[in-house]
């Protein structure tokens, strides 16, 4: 494919989006583990560390669908909204590690959350727009970055917490967010080219619209939705509760947490583009059915391994599907929307829509958590990846347009 003059090439952009996505999951699932520490320091309840994860999430959500809308109307400016990013990210863990209280601590996630949540949309409309016939697999291993990040960071925030305080792990993302915003800047600056010719914002925001709205006729874009959202909310109950029920219920050291919390990211990192590359070949649906049942049961077999190695097996082979399911429905919406210049939009609202019912998720598990104990969280996590798995036997296959046509 010629590259256009003036516009980063393909290699340059892909090495950037995909490699930053492994600072942009430093905290991700470091987070779990510091709640563990600020459970204990502030005299929390499950139901206020349900609230911390809720509000990350529905800012998120928010965020990712606004930003969203905004990259497709102003395409040209991805790599800039993906230098904020990083920019929001670092000044937002920095607020959370020096805040005070409770409620100042919930404000400053609101800055932090929406620092990460902005990254998703363009770096992954990027992608599929460069590499159209290989969306599968290059959002896959931008996962599996993220995966990368993922088991990294839960491994040395558990370190860490035997000789440092949380806060100053919290800060320790900035400066290095900081210097990553400036090489995305520098990198990505015309990652695309702005269109030459003048754009009514008005009309092209109306044919969003309109394409948003045929893209949502009949149940297919629906039935994707569905399998995205209770997939999100059941990791949440999974991922975010699993540190707290090692900590508070099986009394595990930080370390063990962290170990158990970088199980479900490392197996990830390989398994996820081999499925994304998979998915290119054979269509997305029985390939998310699959791994949706086989959550079904790993969740259920990780509370009832009592804390042994049955446990950690069980967390390690959840691990092994976890990340794959999130980036095969958002290239299953993609294929659906192909050639509408949406990709963006739908990745934000794909996101969004994890983020907000994940938020939901934290509350209601939290507080179900705090009434019957921390089992609990491991029961609805199974109960939502069934709900998934219905959902997905009636999703559209999607293999993507060129694949289609080739075999008509």
């Amino acid at each position: 494919m010629g590259e256009e003059r003036g516009r980063t090439k393909d290699k340059t952009m892909a090495i950037t989006v995909i490699g930053g996505h492994t600072l942009e999951h430093l905290y991700a699932y470091s987070f779990p583990v510091l709640v563990t520490a600020m459970y204990a320091d502030l005299g929390l309840l499950p139901i206020q560390a349900g609230i911390l994860s809720a509000v990350r999430q529905l800012t998120g959500g928010l965020t990712s669908i606004g930003s969203g809308f905004f990259v497709d109307l102003f395409p040209h400016r991805s790599g800039q909204v993906l230098a904020f990013s990083m920019v929001l990210m670092g000044v937002g863990h920095l607020l959370v590690a020096i805040s005070p209280t409770y409620s100042t601590i919930l404000a400053a996630l609101f800055v932090a959350s929406i620092g990460v949540a902005l990254w998703h949309p363009p770096a992954l409309g990027l992608l599929a727009q460069r590499f159209p016939r290989q969306k599968g697999l290059y959002i896959s291993l931008h996962r599996s970055t993220g995966s990368a990040g993922d088991l990294i960071g839960p491994l040395v925030t558990g370190v860490l917490l035997g000789f440092v305080g949380w806060r100053w792990i919290m800060g320790g993302v900035t400066p290095l967010a900081l210097l990553l915003a400036v090489a995305v800047l520098v990198l990505l600056w015309n990652v695309t080219l702005p269109n030459l010719v003048p754009v009514a914002l008005g009309s092209k925001l109306k044919a969003q619209l309109v394409g948003l709205k045929q893209a949502f006729r009949g149940t297919g874009m629906w039935t994707i939705f569905t399998v995205s959202a209770t997939r999100g909310m059941g990791d949440r109950s999974y991922v975010f509760f699993l540190p707290l029920y090692l900590r508070e219920e099986l009394d595990k050291s930080f370390l063990i947490v962290a170990l158990h919390v970088a199980l479900i990211a490392a197996p990830g990192i390989v398994a996820g583009p081999w499925f994304g590359a998979l998915s290119d070949r054979i269509g997305r649906r029985a390939i998310i059915a699959f791994l949706m049942i086989v959550s079904v049961v790993l969740s259920l077999t990780t509370v009832l391994g009592g804390g042994g190695i049955g446990m950690t097996a069980s967390v390690a082979l959840f691990g092994l599907f976890h990340s794959s399911v999130n980036s095969l429905t958002q290239a299953a919406a993609i294929d659906e929307v192909e050639g509408r210049g949406l990709d963006a939009t739908f990745m934000g609202i794909m996101w969004g829509g994890n983020f907000i019912f994940g938020a939901g998720s934290a509350l209601v598990v939290g507080w179900m958590v705090q009434s019957y104990g921390w089992e609990t969280a491991f029961y609805c996590a199974s109960g939502l990846f069934f709900l998934g798995f219905l959902a997905s036997l009636v999703m559209p296959a999607s293999q993507g347009l060129h694949l289609r046509t080739a075999q008509e």
